[in-house]
């Protein structure tokens, strides 16, 4: 229960005289999710914060200091739980229309069962990655933990992206970003050059590619996609981008081109990594990121996992290393000899 003299002036503040950012503090390296209020004929709401008892008070209180206990929507940027989470408890409170990309709906209907049978399927991969089962069954045994900061969640409308939606007094066109999760969503402002990129798009940061478990449209990872959202991006006008995590972006153009140069030096790095010796994909995560290595094992491993996949895979499918399975487990070879 929060007490009836809590101060919200730290966490709610106006960027534009519509539109109130809502920092929402978590006990996570990220610190905060970053929620937007649009006020004005239609409020609106982009994307809840996890559930937990205290958290959702929180927002509710913040959205009533703000100046709006309803809401016409409540538009989700994706399907994690630091995004979703609170989102029926907001839905039940304020009226809200609870809106996101189709692809997003499974999880957020479903989220129980869906994280279950998506942490299974995780399990049962490890293997192939070459992922110590000692540390798999360490990660995957905290599972229950986050599944228990989200309630499933009816969407009132499912998006495609190309929309363009109610926001306050403002329309925002819906774009599809897939890649950090398969219905990713931004939300543009026109008028102003304001994007709303949720975990597409961070300061300091650059987002984890989803791992499809199992594979979608015949793919593991949603790292092609991501980089494939970002030079999307490029063609827009953006003077300021507001993610879901951190800091605003001033310079988007810049925050774009480094991203993608991020991924491509990593993508480097991996192929020689592959060239060194480094053969499973556990392995090749170990040599990208060190840290992890006297770590105990907790979601970073499983971060790590994830990302060398993803550059693994993409330098397969351009044939710049090959893939062969031994004993159960992948082992990723350089496509050509080595010169003498």
């Amino acid at each position: 229960m929060i007490p009836s003299d809590f101060d919200y002036s730290g966490l709610v503040r106006p960027i534009r005289e519509d539109i109130i950012h809502i920092d929402i503090p978590i006990p996570h390296v990220l610190r905060n999710v970053n929620l937007y209020l649009f006020l004005g004929r239609e409020p609106a709401l982009i994307d809840a914060g996890p559930f937990h008892p205290f958290l959702a008070e929180v927002v509710e209180g913040a959205l009533r200091y703000a100046g709006s206990s309803r809401l016409s929507y409540l538009y989700l940027t994706h399907s994690h739980i630091d995004h979703f989470g609170s989102a029926d408890r907001i839905r039940r409170s304020t009226g809200a229309v609870v809106a996101a990309h189709r692809y997003e709906a499974p999880r957020i209907e479903r989220v129980r069962s869906r994280l279950r049978r998506e942490y299974r399927c995780y399990a049962d991969l490890s293997a192939a990655l070459g992922f110590p089962k000692e540390v798999s069954d360490s990660v995957f045994s905290i599972a229950h933990r986050w599944i228990e900061l989200s309630e499933p969640c009816p969407l009132g409308l499912k998006l495609e992206g190309g929309e363009r939606v109610p926001a306050g007094d403002r329309l925002l066109e819906v774009v599809h970003t897939p890649g950090h999760t398969a219905g990713h969503l931004c939300f543009y402002e026109p008028e102003e050059g304001i994007l709303f990129s949720g975990d597409h798009l961070m300061r300091s940061i650059t987002p984890n590619p989803e791992l499809y478990c199992p594979p979608r449209q015949g793919r593991l990872t949603g790292l092609p996609q991501f980089i494939s959202s970002l030079e999307r991006l490029k063609d827009m006008r953006v003077e300021t981008a507001y993610p879901g995590h951190g800091r605003p972006i001033s310079n988007v153009r810049r925050r774009i081109d480094f991203n993608i140069l991020h991924h491509r030096k990593r993508l480097e790095k991996t192929e020689e990594a592959v060239m060194e010796g480094w053969r499973t994909v556990w392995e090749v995560a170990l040599r990208l990121f060190p840290q992890v290595r006297d770590k105990p094992p907790d979601v970073d491993h499983f971060l790590a996992l994830k990302e060398a996949l993803g550059h693994l895979l993409i330098l397969e499918e351009g044939g710049r290393v090959r893939r062969r399975e031994e004993d159960g487990v992948w082992r990723f070879e350089p496509a050509t000899a080595r010169p003498n």
